[in-house]
């Protein structure tokens, strides 16, 4: 596009220069008269207002300014005409802007009565405006502003400019325009250029535009037009470019283009909203070099009648909704476009069947971008005569066989795509044969198997980017690779390496500031890294070595190290003392299930960077640091399953952007501080199989507003729920078991939205309902994501939720002492997919609404005193596949219905005599003769008075070993539980 743009303005350019070519001349040829010294004083004053320290200012000294840079005089009269002080780039992309003009453009400029040609672009004017006495100079021909961070209101007085064929106001986003109406008045003008700029009434847009029968270049791109007349006479039928890209026009491709096919080269309605289809009579634009359509809603197929536009080089059609098969325009019939061809962009659509094998004869494509649609069958072997590529990318398809090796006569090809497809075979060398300038190679997520000689030395060596997840690398780590000089990216996760890292790897890493090795099964000791030897182009270096089994002591990495994970190998020993000493920039730290022992260093306190620190899964000792308030950016501590001791730090409450804490499975005791109530941004907090005590705080209700899972289970917490948790919203998952709760259940429970299905409609999609709450299973640093995890119990089993937590609704208030009735309110909890209230003393009925429950999985009510009939509404709870209701006095006729039908355990129903029906015995069977009643009312009597004598002598002696325990401290009860707890986590 750029080139181009820059044809056009050129060809432009040297039609008026060669207009003037008579009466002008430039400041480096012999002038034969002087320039007239009021308008160089008009020069002078001009300067002065200007800021900066371009080269070409330094040259306006002397007399004469027509021989000064930038200025040119005509050769007859001496008056200036042209002023041209544009920088080469625009000033946000020059590194130094040293040479970018700034201040105002002065008055002084009315002295220059005569200029045809200002050009000011890419310089800097950052809050000055379009001058109005612009409009006053007559004679301009030329004007470009373009790229000068001007702001506020174009002036309408440019409309007086009634010679002017080149306006270029474009690139500066803080300048408006009222309305197009002022270039109505501009008859002779060729090229407009107001991209970016923000046109207030923009309705008529298209009336003004005709109006000018000789424009033949148009940008309009990114002005928040919103309107674009489908059927219109044009009269700008000398077009030849025409960029309306980066509107919002939410309409068809309009028929009066057709009006321009016969001028047009260029066409740009790139980000439109447009929708509908791409017209068959595009084929009539035989001049056109350049289509953009892309991200737009278009849909349908590809014209056919695109084969035979014989000038087209570039063609983008990328993010659309565009489907069928292409091997109309690009198969056996593809005409002259195969000629001309020189970039294809078809990503992102829905395109199907195979790549046609006639590609191959499209020798001049140099971008071929097929990503991201839904092609199946093989790779064509033709594929290997588009010599001209440069770019292949043929990722997120559906294309399934081997890479042909005739790629590897692609001599040109720099960036090779082809992840997350179905391919399978063997790559070899042969692949790689001619890639002489190849930088970046992603063959990830195939079944790939790269099996090179191990001496191979590849015919390339500035590789910048390689990605080969999931393909069979190994046993050993490649060797090849060591010929590289340039590599910051290496992902090779998941491919069979077995290996050790080798020494010569530390030489390598001198460019890596991303790597992923992780999911492998490297052995050995921690790889030495060194520090870049140069920035790296990402905010953040990565090393990722998880899931490996790599031993030994953990060492420092290079200092510049912004993410860190070692997690899930078998590291022993103590942290290096100085660790965060020499890492002082970390962000993440992840060393979780490894064997790292002794205590948290004090020089973790030196991370003050730190976003996630995930320790847990160790068996490090002692006492959690107490520095947390040097942690403002933490969002993440994870110290879980460790032999942690003593009490939670006051000062974590000060780390204030935390969303995600984990304490439990340690020997931590004592209450929670009120610190913590200052944590408002935490969604998770899990502090479960720990020894704290006291009541549970009111605050967690009032305070931790956002909190999505709340998990404080076995503990020694005592006293009632406070009803002020029925305030969290947005919690998911509520797990109090297995302390030492009391009184009723709190029925405002059932107000706890989020696991209510909303609008009451139990019939929503499962799926879309839970999406509305989602921010606290994921947290970014830069490429590297922290899961966040819960260990449950569901279903009678104990498991690990990682990704499938975003999808657990769950409630557990088992273990405890609650009595009372089961709050019928609880059956609002629609979306509970678990609810366990076993193991208490309620009583009572089980609510008759149980079936509102609908997604229901697991239902345990074991061990209680419930009583009555079970509902029959829980027959309608069609995902359930775990029932308890063991212990109970539950009694009748056991409902009949689908899903439960299938859940014919008769160890659901034990302890409830009284129950009849599948899977236990027939109710008929519950009928005895009237005889055998009273001789079991007999006994039945006999055996109440056996069992009150035996429990009358064991109360005795119960009360006596109780009456020895008072003597002794209670300190030394809680060292009972602490090692009572650690020896049940040991086995």
């Amino acid at each position: 596009m750029g080139v181009f743009v820059g044809a056009i303005g050129s060809l432009l350019l040297l039609a008026f220069i060669h207009n003037n070519l008579l009466i002008t001349c430039t400041g480096a040829d012999s002038n034969p008269v002087s320039c007239i010294n009021v308008e160089k004083e008009a020069l002078l004053q001009f300067k002065e207002s200007l800021k900066g320290m371009s080269s070409q200012l330094s040259s306006w000294v002397g007399k004469d300014c027509c021989s000064w840079e930038g200025v040119s005089c005509s050769n007859i009269t001496a008056h200036v005409v042209k002023l041209d002080l544009h920088n080469s780039v625009p000033c946000d992309m020059d590194s130094t802007a040293q040479s970018c003009l700034g201040g105002e453009i002065n008055l002084s400029l009315l002295g220059l009565s005569h200029l045809s040609y200002l050009d000011l672009s890419n310089n800097k004017f950052a809050g000055a405006e379009v001058p109005s006495f612009l409009g006053s100079l007559k004679n301009l021909e030329y004007l470009n502003l373009s790229n000068t961070l001007l702001e506020g209101k174009v002036p309408k007085q440019l409309g007086n400019l009634s010679n002017l064929r080149f306006l270029d106001l474009g690139g500066s986003y803080k300048l408006s325009i009222a309305s197009l109406d002022f270039v109505s008045t501009l008859p002779l003008l060729k090229f407009l250029d107001l991209s970016e700029l923000h046109i207030v009434n923009s309705q008529n847009w298209l009336q003004s535009i005709n109006m000018l029968p000789s424009l033949i270049h148009l940008s309009l791109d990114n002005c928040g037009l919103s309107h674009l007349p489908s059927y219109v006479s044009v009269n700008v039928t000398s077009l030849a470019f025409l960029n309306l890209g980066d509107n919002n026009f939410n309409s068809t491709i309009p028929s009066w283009l057709s009006n321009i096919s016969n001028s047009i080269e260029y066409l740009d309605l790139h980000h439109d909203a447009l929708r509908g289809f791409i017209p068959t009579d595009i084929g009539r634009f035989k001049l056109l070099q350049v289509l953009d359509l892309s991200y737009n809603e278009l849909e349908g197929g590809i014209p056919d009648t695109l084969r035979d536009l014989c000038n087209l080089e570039e063609l983008s059609l990328q993010v659309n909704n565009l489907n069928g098969e292409i091997s109309g325009s690009f198969g056996n019939r593809s005409g002259c476009l195969k000629h001309s061809l020189k970039v294809l962009k078809l990503h992102v659509n829905v395109l199907t069947g195979g790549i046609p094998y006639e590609l191959g004869e499209f020798k001049n494509v140099e971008y071929l971008l097929l990503y991201s649609n839904s092609f199946h069958g093989p790779i064509p072997e033709s594929i290997g005569g588009m010599s001209s590529l440069r770019v292949l990318c043929l990722a997120y398809n559906n294309l399934n066989g081997s890479i042909p090796k005739s790629v590897g006569q692609l001599y040109n090809l720099e960036v090779l795509h082809v992840e997350n497809n179905s391919l399978s075979g063997v790559v070899s060398e042969l692949h790689f044969s001619n890639f002489t300038h190849l930088i970046d190679l992603d063959l990830g997520f195939n079944s790939l198997i790269f099996h090179v000689d191990p001496k191979w030395i590849p015919p390339f060596h500035q590789l910048l980017l390689v990605d080969l997840t999931s393909c069979n690398v190994g046993p050993q780590f490649p060797q090849w690779l060591k010929s590289q000089r340039a590599i910051f990216s290496l992902v090779m996760p998941n491919a069979s390496i077995s290996g050790s890292i080798p020494y010569w790897f530390e030489e390598l890493s001198g460019t890596i500031g991303y790597l992923d090795l992780s999911y492998n099964q490297i052995r050995g000791s921690l790889p030495r890294m060194k520090t870049l030897v140069y920035p790296f182009p990402f905010p953040y270096r990565l090393i990722c070595l998880r899931s490996n089994k790599l031993d030994g002591p953990l060492i420092p990495f290079p200092s510049d190290t912004s993410v860190l994970d070692l997690s899930e190998n078998l590291l022993g020993g103590h942290f290096p003392p100085s660790i965060g000493n020499l890492i002082p920039q970390l962000a993440s730290l992840s060393v979780s299930s490894n064997m790292l022992n002794g205590e948290m260093p004090p020089s973790l306190c030196q991370m003050r960077y730190l976003y996630v620190l995930d320790l847990s899964k160790n068996l490090l000792s002692g006492r959690i640091l107490e520095c947390w308030s040097n942690f403002q950016n933490l969002e993440v501590l994870d110290l879980g399953n460790n032999n942690l001791s003593g009490y939670i730090p006051f000062s974590l409450g000060y780390l204030q952007k935390l969303k995600s804490l984990h304490i439990q499975s340690n020997r931590l005791q004592g209450n929670i501080p009120i610190s913590l109530s200052s944590l408002h941004g935490l969604t998770s907090l899990q502090i479960s199989d720990n020894v704290f005590s006291g009541f549970i705080p009111k605050w967690i209700g009032e305070n931790l507003t956002v909190l999505g899972v709340l998990d404080i289970h076995s503990n020694m917490f005592e006293g009632e729920v406070p009803p002020q948790i029925c305030n969290l919203k947005h919690l998911r998952v509520l797990n109090l078991a297995s302390n030492g709760l009391i009184g009723k259940l709190p029925a405002c429970l059932g107000n706890l939205t989020s696991m209510q299905v909303s609008n009451n409609k139990a019939n929503d999609d499962f799926w879309e309902t839970f999406n509305s709450i989602d921010y606290y299973q994921f947290h970014f640093i830069g490429n590297h994501m922290y899961e966040e995890k819960l260990l449950a119990t569901i279903k009678g089993a104990e498991r690990e939720y990682t990704s499938t937590l975003r999808f657990l609704f769950s409630m557990d208030l088992s273990g405890n002492r609650f009595t009372g009735e089961i709050p019928k309110e609880l059956m609002s909890l629609s979306k509970l997919q678990n609810l366990n209230l076993s193991k208490n003393k309620l009583a009572g009925e089980i609510p008759s609404n149980v079936g509102n429950l609908k997604w229901l999985e697991s239902l345990d009510l074991s061990i209680n005193k419930l009583s009555g009939a079970i509902p029959p509404s829980i027959a309608q709870l069609n995902y359930l596949s775990h029932l308890n209701l063991s212990f109970n006095n539950l009694s009748g006729h056991i409902p009949i219905g689908n899903q439960i039908q299938t859940l014919n355990d008769k160890s659901i129903y034990l302890g409830n005599i009284y129950l009849c029906g599948s899977p236990l015995r027939r109710c008929e069977e519950l009928s005895e003769p009237q005889s055998d009643s009273k001789s079991r009312l007999k006994n039945m009597f006999e055996d109440i008075w056996f069992f009150f004598g035996l429990m009358m002598g064991f109360s005795s002696g119960f009360v006596g070993v109780c009456a020895l325990l008072l003597y002794f401290k209670k300190s030394w009860m809680l060292r009972v539980m602490v090692k009572t707890k650690t020896r049940r986590r040991r086995v």
